[in-house]
């Protein structure tokens, strides 16, 4: 497995400070699973939806279901 980057390690550390209702990108969700992130794009574990119209294909997922998967409960 390869080694977290100092922006990787950055995300991480600001998003233990986010409440659960907040969005995050599909890539925070890979990092936070472990899981790649064309899983996520192609498979999500939890419900993604659009974060933006202007930018097409940008895709996310509610942070609080993210941390329910990763803690390995079903998440809603």
């Amino acid at each position: 497995m390869r080694q977290l980057t100092d922006d990787e390690i950055k995300i991480l550390q600001r998003i233990e400070k986010l409440p659960d209702s907040a969005a995050v990108t599909l890539k925070t969700c890979a990092l936070m699973t472990g899981v790649s992130e064309r899983t996520w794009r192609r498979n999500p574990p939890v419900p993604t939806f659009p974060l933006s119209a202007s930018k097409a294909g940008k895709k996310g997922a509610n942070l609080g279901a993210v941390r329910q998967h990763a803690r390995g409960e079903h998440a809603a």
